[in-house]
């Protein structure tokens, strides 16, 4: 269930920081405010970073599956750490998001005061949800992670055995007997 949570809510914050966060009338050309143009930007746009790291966090779901013990902490370290970076973001975005807008905006287009008509939208809360599933199955998997279990280790070579050519040689019915064994006749 805390894979299946883990990958709903990576993909919930890759799709809210693809959708458009804010938009805002610039003017075509500088000093006339009469021509303008709508320029929107997603929250992808205002926050590369923060709308990288969930795809690191939906990969984390194999890292869960391919590791154990302190690796697994770790794993989950970096999913919680995934979701802190994209929710502080979605808040910074929700605390001031005139100055985020501001900040995209190229020098060409930042006259007086470009921004007399802007607009936000609610996607971002979205990221915002997402970003705490995150946190959330983060922290579960580095309090919890250890004791989960892991891939299977019965086909791994052990050890103490080795194939070597001073190995006897596996006659056809040895290798089927030990095939019902569950064990490995090439090694």
């Amino acid at each position: 269930m805390a894979l299946i949570s883990l990958a709903a809510a990576a993909l919930i914050v890759i799709a809210a920081f693809a959708l458009p966060w804010a938009s805002v009338t610039v003017p075509l050309v500088l000093g006339l405010s009469a021509t303008g143009t709508e320029v929107t930007f997603t929250g992808r746009e205002i926050y590369p970073l923060a709308a990288v790291l969930p795809w690191l966090g939906l990969a984390s779901v194999g890292g869960v599956f391919a590791t154990r013990g302190w690796a697994r902490v770790i794993v989950g370290l970096v999913v919680l750490a995934t979701g802190l970076v994209s929710a502080v973001s979605a808040i910074s975005f929700a605390l001031d998001p005139r100055s985020a807008v501001l900040n995209q905006l190229s020098p060409d287009q930042l006259n007086p005061d470009p921004l007399t008509q802007w607009a936000s939208t609610p996607w971002w809360v979205l990221g915002l949800i997402g970003a705490l599933g995150l946190v959330a199955v983060g922290g579960l998997i580095v309090a919890r992670g250890r004791t989960w279990p892991g891939l299977s280790q019965r086909f791994e070579r052990s050890a103490g055995t080795k194939a070597g050519p001073d190995a006897a040689p596996i006659s056809a019915l040895s290798a089927w007997d030990a095939l019902d064994r569950g064990e490995d006749p090439t090694t």
